[in-house]
């Protein structure tokens, strides 16, 4: 056996961390768990639990690998879709992780955990810190859903680089390269959008909706004038939440919490990441079909 093979072997026998996810074929509530799989075992099964609060159900889930990937189902559900992400550990040294795939997914499973413990959690007391927790919460999910969405779609597609150079608050707009700097870097166009992206907070909800119009012809914010004046204010009142322990700049506690007021921003949360997802989606089709005539429109023989 050559040193290769040795490699090989030793890779193989390593353990592999992935997380398996789907949502209880009994209660309907997220499950997830990582799983430790035997790098040499091609057929690997477990008992997950999902999140239910009040009745925990158990699946087994079953996996196998071929050609070095995992395939995953839970057994005895069939209809059941089950998401399996593999660890990587080749961005370790990476101080921002790429965006995850499925980012729309990701985003339901975790608002269904999320309205879970509003229930399981939440109390009466809108000033409660609990209720302030959830309001935290919900604004974490909201933000990993916003980032990972608009720069994924935005490192794979140029013409979203090009549309987003162009939107002043990003600070591209104005950046001049020398063509020496090109030559050295044929990526840093891409590479500026990835850092510039990075570094946003997507919690301002009205940046994200000028990206989405910008970047993919369509805002997300609230057609509903009550609901986007709601959402709005919502952003400093989160800002409170985390860095003020629920106070604002003149020491006045945030009351209103509410799990009415939960819910109410729950939903206005869920429609604009669907208002995001459509507005990607629709555009990735219509430049699908502007290539699409594009190839197959006919050319003029030259001198015609």
């Amino acid at each position: 056996m050559g040193m290769s093979d040795l490699l090989i072997e030793k890779w193989a026998a390593e353990p592999v961390d992935i997380e398996v996810t789907f949502l209880c074929p009994h209660c309907g509530h997220p499950a997830a768990a990582w799983l430790k799989v035997p790098g040499d075992d091609d057929d690997y099964a477990e008992e997950v639990s999902c999140l239910n609060s009040e009745e925990t159900h158990e699946c087994t889930v079953r996996l196998r690998r071929k050609n070095g990937f995992h395939t995953g189902y839970v057994e005895g559900h069939p209809g059941v879709k089950l998401s399996i992400h593999e660890l990587d550990t080749s961005d370790d040294d990476w101080d921002e992780p790429l965006p995850e795939p499925g980012a729309y997914g990701h985003f339901l499973v975790a608002m269904q955990e999320w309205r879970s413990n509003v229930a399981a959690l939440g109390t009466p007391d809108g000033g409660g810190s609990r209720n302030r927790m959830l309001f935290s919460t919900l604004y974490s999910i909201a933000e990993a859903y916003f980032s990972d969405a608009i720069t994924g779609s935005a490192l794979v597609d140029p013409t979203v680089q090009r549309k987003l150079i162009k939107l002043e608050p990003l600070g591209l707009h104005d950046k001049q390269l020398s063509l020496d700097t090109v030559l050295d870097n044929p990526t840093i166009v891409r590479d500026m959008i990835l850092a510039t992206l990075q570094g946003l907070s997507f919690h301002k909800l009205i940046l994200v909706s000028r990206i989405s119009e910008t970047a993919f012809g369509k805002p997300i914010l609230p057609r509903d004038k009550d609901a986007r004046t709601l959402a709005v204010a919502s952003v400093q009142k989160r800002h409170d939440c985390v860095h003020r322990n629920g106070f604002d700049t003149e020491g006045k506690k945030h009351a209103d919490i509410t799990c009415e007021y939960l819910s109410r921003m729950g939903m206005i949360i869920e429609e604009m990441a669907q208002s995001l997802d459509n507005a990607i989606k629709d555009a990735q089709a219509k430049r699908f079909f502007e290539d699409l005539d594009a190839a197959s429109a006919p050319t003029n023989p030259r001198g015609c």
